[in-house]
């Protein structure tokens, strides 16, 4: 289903862009989600994109192509003519972790088959439990793990969360076994149910749930505690070291896009961020604005493939 974005067509007024850029936009661009609407995926993008709306006047129709973990809208964008016209919402879960799940090879490289252009948000990854159950921290669910091999369960809605999950195992030397989920939602209501023992998942996904005090976060895959949910530890603080993850979702468009038309979307971009209201409003949803662009974002996209593929590899994740 498409649930298009529909803002009002005008020249861009970004300060002074450079001449290759003064022509764009001209017409409507394509903004593709490669997952279902309503998912911070979809979300917080639209906010920026309005907030991108408001400053240019620009024509952004959202199109969102779901399906195979985001790889339909992806592969659709790496094949759209790099015109600047059809860009993606690029993630973790489509250029990082999901590549290197898989035994057949992507059809597009996830770095170099594309230009990435900006960042959006990025997310970190946590690990809850139900205390209900007696576990109230990572130490509490090693134990319980280690005197009862290969009984614990853990559930996981995304690739993000699968690789999250046997991440932390691999790390703490401790084995349970994985439940897939068609989404992270489902996977929280069964650990309230008490049917499994913990679920990793994006923070964002869980504040609802460990602020109400209903699930306990054992800890975050982060190198610093979290603004969100700062009184979370990190699983070095936790005891578990080595797991080091996050998750960002950004702008993408097809390999070879102008200069001209990269540089009108860091300048769009950074002038979204300078508006405090929209950055709380990303807040409020449990994320953290992104605002890397350019090189730096280049950057990011090559060392987040290499950090996720170390964890893959270091987990031993049967791939499919």
């Amino acid at each position: 289903m498409r649930f298009p974005l529909v803002v009002l067509c005008a020249a861009a007024v970004l300060g002074a862009p450079p001449a290759a850029a003064q022509s764009y936009p001209s017409k409507p661009i394509r903004f593709v989600i490669g997952f279902p609407a309503g998912s911070s995926v979809d979300v917080v993008p639209r906010l920026v994109l309005e907030e991108i709306r408001r400053n240019t006047g620009a024509t952004i129709l959202v199109d969102n192509r779901p399906g195979a973990l985001g790889t339909i809208g992806m592969d659709l964008v790496a094949k759209a003519d790099p015109d600047g016209y059809t860009l993606l919402a690029s993630a973790s879960a489509t250029h990082s972790s999901g590549p290197q799940l898989t035994k057949k090879p992507p059809s597009v490289d996830p770095i170099r088959g594309f230009t990435h252009i900006g960042g959006i948000f990025r997310f970190d990854v946590g690990v809850v439990v139900n205390p209900a159950q007696g576990y109230r921290t990572a130490q509490d669910l090693i134990a319980a793990a280690k005197q009862n091999p290969d009984k614990l369960t853990f559930g996981y809605g995304s690739a993000t969360g699968q690789v999250a999950a046997q991440a932390f195992l691999a790390a703490a030397g401790i084995r349970a076994t994985g439940v897939s989920y068609k989404g992270q939602p489902p996977a929280l209501v069964d650990l309230l149910g008490g049917q499994i023992n913990f679920v990793a998942a994006d923070i964002g996904v869980l504040v609802p749930h460990i602020r109400s005090g209903k699930l306990v976060a054992v800890g975050i895959a982060s190198n610093r505690r979290s603004p969100i949910v700062p009184g979370v530890p990190t699983f070095a603080e936790a005891g578990v070291k080595d797991l080091e993850l996050s998750g960002w979702v950004g702008v993408s468009g097809p390999a070879g896009l102008p200069p001209g038309v990269v540089d009108w979307w860091a300048k769009a971009l950074t002038q979204a961020f300078a508006n405090k209201a929209l950055v709380e409003q990303i807040h409020g949803t449990g994320l953290e604005p992104e605002p890397a662009t350019g090189e730096a974002m280049q950057k990011l996209v090559r060392e987040q493939y290499d950090a996720w593929g170390k964890h893959i590899r270091a987990a031993k994740i049967e791939l499919q």
